[in-house]
């Protein structure tokens, strides 16, 4: 069903796959550039039905690197227009006001405008309360930027009302404290998004206009989706259907994560469309054939959305439809993170991401020179990916016998399971490409003075540190890796006594996750010096903690272990000392390089070129790895 046709008003799409709207933060200046076309084009080559642009309508509610419509170069946008539409893919605009989600530092020295002086639980910064003179301003805006954009080729406007941006501010009790017209206590705060709704129809006439929705707003005194329902009702005179998505950016409840079941907010889109009767896209983690399909035929939408799977691979349709391994989106939240803080958008498991324009400047070399890569971690895959892309003869060597390193124990905890589909496609990828994969083989340096290659991409990893703490004997504890590495058998030793994780980082949690997971009940206390448990999870760190805290793991941050004998671990907390029963003692004290110095004296010493990238280097998480690579490879023949 997700490949047959569908249309809304004039809108005719191939399939039922569409691009939602990202904020790339690309804008320089305010006209569209070769960046932009690259992207998009890109995506719309790879098989959506439409993608979806950010616009917003006027420089007062636009984010940090947006383009806005009041000033924009109208001439770039229908060049976007006509390249996308060269690939039989529709190009739809979301009509956008930041209201005041956006830090004041990002927003330079234009006053957020919101329907109250509410400060955004994330940016903190005071909005300012919007005008009578203000209200009407951005509704023509709004109005204005839907013409422009019927003008310029566009195919349909979608008028942002969800996230906790703009518009969907005046639809909440928390965010709307106005006494006058527009307040909440007037129809429950609809009355200007309407009213905005109206005018942007008045403006574009006989032109399809979506309205994206929160299913409901997912913070303890907000709306519900019985608010949002009688909401779409009401603009069913001005809208031709609805994209759904979940609560705000702000919401306790996770939305895009891969906390997130797949598919889990599709009941949200089957009610609007339900109570509206008309067309609906359906969003939140829909992100494989088997997703879509099954919201589809329960009749849950009659359209699918995803931004990040375009992300991960903007030819992901396509394969889909070919039944072709893609590079799935690992729900990390990496991208929108980044947007959060004003940066410019990435995947962290596709860095050419946004770069499509630098991709499109090299060509295929026709050579025999030879790349070595050493290492088979999903970075030193990653290298003689596009060490062969780029047109030299790979060879990877890895001393392992499987390919993926240190990601097939990172798939292992609970939600993180589709890293193995990473590895699998990176797999494809280098049989695709005739990459020569030596396994079992240590790429030792008598192997690269034979070899002798035109460059040597030394990606070894790192190797786990153990801490140093008087009384821990190496042979009494066992590492985040090792547990990661044991049979069900061998875990059940840990149901019985107190288990001691020393480490609160992501490995530490992750590994107390899986444990509780696969020995539930099991007694666990995890001990982290610094006072935040997981900093570098971000934002993912706080629904982990949720879980771990509901399987009754004990969380101790502030915590320092400090020395420890049989059975027992003594900590420092607050000043005090105090001891800990452990039974079992594992650590999570985070990695060191293993960079392979010999390798490289050795190919100094005969004028060799060679880099080391991802952890070998310095430890860090897979995206950085990767980022490694790209920058590497990114030097090679700029045509």
């Amino acid at each position: 069903m997700q490949f047959s046709p569908y249309h809304i008003r004039t809108m005719e799409l191939k399939n039922r796959w569409i691009m939602l709207a990202a904020h790339t933060g690309f804008g320089e200046g305010n006209a569209l550039g070769e960046r932009e076309f690259a992207f998009y084009e890109e995506r719309a080559k790879g098989g959506a039905a439409a993608v979806t642009m950010v616009l917003a309508v006027n420089e007062a509610g636009a984010l940090k690197g947006m383009y806005h419509g009041d000033t924009l170069e109208q001439e770039s946008l229908r060049t976007l227009a006509e390249k996308v539409h060269a690939y039989d893919c529709k190009l739809m605009v979301q009509l956008f006001h930041c209201g005041r989600n956006e830090s004041g530092k990002n927003h330079g020295e234009k006053p957020l405008l919101a329907p109250s002086a509410v400060s955004s639980p994330i940016f903190r910064t005071e909005p300012k309360e919007m005008t009578a003179e203000e209200l009407a301003e951005t509704k023509e805006a709004f109005a204005k930027t839907a013409a422009l954009c019927k003008a310029c080729g566009v195919d349909a406007v979608e008028v942002s009302a969800s996230a906790g941006y703009l518009l969907s501010e005046f639809l909440s009790p928390l965010t709307n404290l106005r006494e006058d017209a527009y307040g909440y206590g007037t129809d429950k705060g609809m009355t200007y998004p309407l009213e905005v709704l109206q005018a942007v129809r008045e403006a574009v006439g006989d032109f399809p206009v979506l309205v994206k929705v929160s299913g409901a707003q997912m913070v303890e005194g907000g709306y519900d989706l019985t608010d949002t329902i009688v909401f779409c009702r009401k603009a069913r005179d001005w809208a031709d259907g609805f994209t759904v998505t979940g609560g705000w950016h702000e919401s306790p409840v996770e939305q895009i994560s891969y906390f997130v079941e797949k598919g889990a907010y599709g009941p949200f889109a089957a009610a609007v469309r339900k109570y509206t009767e008309l067309p609906v896209i359906a969003c939140n983690r829909i992100q494989d054939r088997e997703t879509a399909e099954k919201l589809l035929e329960e009749g849950a939408c009659d359209l699918v959305g995803s931004a990040r799977a375009f992300l991960a691979d903007p030819y992901f349709v396509e394969k889909i439809e070919k039944e072709e391994i893609y590079n799935p989106c690992q729900g990390c939240n990496r991208c929108i993170m980044d947007v959060l803080k004003g940066k410019e958008l990435r995947c962290a498991f596709c860095p050419e991401t946004g770069r499509e324009y630098m991709e499109n400047q090299r060509r295929k070399i026709a050579t025999r020179k030879e790349v070595l890569v050493i290492g088979g971690g999903p970075v030193g895959m990653y290298a003689a990916k596009k060490a062969a892309e780029r047109g030299f003869v790979t060879t990877l060597v890895s001393q392992e016998e499987t390919l993926g390193g240190q990601l097939h124990l990172a798939k292992l905890p609970p939600h993180k399971q589709d890293l193995g589909r990473f590895v699998e496609w990176l797999e494809h990828e280098l049989e695709r490409l005739g990459v020569h994969v030596l396994l079992g083989q240590k790429g030792d340096t008598d192997f690269v003075m034979e070899k002798k290659p035109y460059l040597t991409v030394i990606a070894t990893g790192s190797s786990p540190v153990f801490p140093q703490i008087d009384g821990l004997e190496r042979e009494k504890v066992c590492l985040a890796q090792e547990v990661l590495s044991m049979t069900q058998e061998e875990l059940e030793v840990y149901r019985q006594g107190q288990t001691i994780i020393i480490g609160g980082g992501a490995l530490g949690l992750e590994t107390a996750a899986y444990l509780a997971e696969k020995v539930p009940g099991a007694k666990i206390k995890v001990l982290e010096q610094s006072s935040k448990m997981g900093a570098a999870l971000g934002a993912l760190a706080r629904p982990l903690l949720r879980e771990l805290k509901q399987a009754g793991v004990q969380l101790m941050a502030d915590t320092t272990a400090v020395s420890a004998e049989e059975k027992k671990v003594f900590i420092s907390l607050a000043g005090q000392t105090f001891f800990v029963q452990a039974d079992h003692i594992i650590t999570a004290a985070g990695a060191e390089a293993a960079p392979e110095p010999e390798i490289a004296m050795a190919l100094m010493d005969e004028r060799l070129s060679y880099a080391v990238v991802g952890d070998a280097d310095h430890p860090a998480d897979v995206g950085e790895g990767l980022e490694s690579v790209f920058s590497l490879f990114s030097r090679f023949y700029l045509a």
